[in-house]
């Protein structure tokens, strides 16, 4: 007999240009598709951080040492625009019905400086910096590629220890992410989670710290920092199905996922 789990299922939308690096090519601050657990903890309210973090050394597993076992938050997931359209806007319409859909999410790239666009200024690299502009503060200039508004992610909370009633209550309604702080609104809901075992695929991220199983196959990875995620992996023992709708496919995820179980 299956054994069930509550499970909090979290749908972010994003309602300002949100920035975060995942990457730096060049002039160019690149913002990835998903928003890892690090944030989300932080933005849900259920750690804090210092105030003032002296040698920006980041204490995730301090602060978050006595949570950890009690409950698990995946990080968020784009959806696409059909999905937005049916969950946010309670429109019925699908891709392919000859129905247009409205411009919504996705990114967007912009430039920037800390000046006025009227004259371009070398952003000289330390080791070539002439010796007479050394020490000075100069102005910047380069590209950001953000998530735009109206982007839908989902994410969800696995409430091992917890009443998965009592987490949504404690998740804001609005919430803020990226480093400008941008709004975002969430929704919640909780569904019916069935704990399983065999050999699985899963379908939802998870950081790749946060489960100690060996994949079998199938794998597939994104380099994020400070976390890179799991996409994808093929295993086998104890998995979690969480079954949504009609309309959309059950998630798959490793039993007893840990925010960086293996860093602890």
């Amino acid at each position: 007999m299956s054994e069930s789990l509550q499970v909090v299922e979290c749908s972010i939308e994003t309602l300002d240009r949100t920035l975060y690096a995942s990457r730096e090519v060049g002039d160019l601050v690149d913002t990835g598709d998903f928003i890892l657990s690090t944030a989300l903890h932080h933005a849900f309210g259920f750690v804090s951080s210092k105030y003032i973090n002296f040698g920006n050394r980041p204490s995730y597993v301090e602060e978050t040492s006595e949570i950890c076992r009690s409950f698990y938050i995946t990080p968020a997931k784009p959806e696409s625009r059909n999905e937005y359209a049916r969950r946010i806007l309670g429109a019925q319409r699908a891709v392919g019905r000859g129905e247009p859909l409205p411009h919504l999410g996705g990114h967007s790239t912009s430039q920037w400086n800390a000046r006025l666009h009227q004259y371009a200024v070398k952003n000289w690299k330390a080791t070539e910096m002439p010796k007479d502009l050394k020490g000075k503060n100069l102005p910047k200039f380069g590209k950001e590629r953000v998530l735009d508004q109206q982007n839908l992610l989902t994410a969800y909370i696995l409430a091992y220890e917890v009443e998965a009633s009592s987490l949504a209550a404690k998740i804001p309604r609005y919430i803020r992410l990226g480093k400008k702080r941008s709004k975002a609104r969430v929704r919640t809901g909780i569904l019916e989670g069935m704990i399983e075992e065999g050999e699985f695929l899963t379908n939802h991220p998870f950081g790749i710290y946060d489960y100690d199983g060996l994949p079998l196959g199938d794998l597939i990875s994104v380099r994020m920092r400070p976390v890179p995620l799991i996409v994808q992996g093929r295993y086998k023992g104890k998995f979690i199905r969480i079954h949504r709708d009609e309309k959309r496919d059950d998630v798959i995820l490793p039993h007893r996922l840990e925010f960086l179980k293996v860093k602890r």
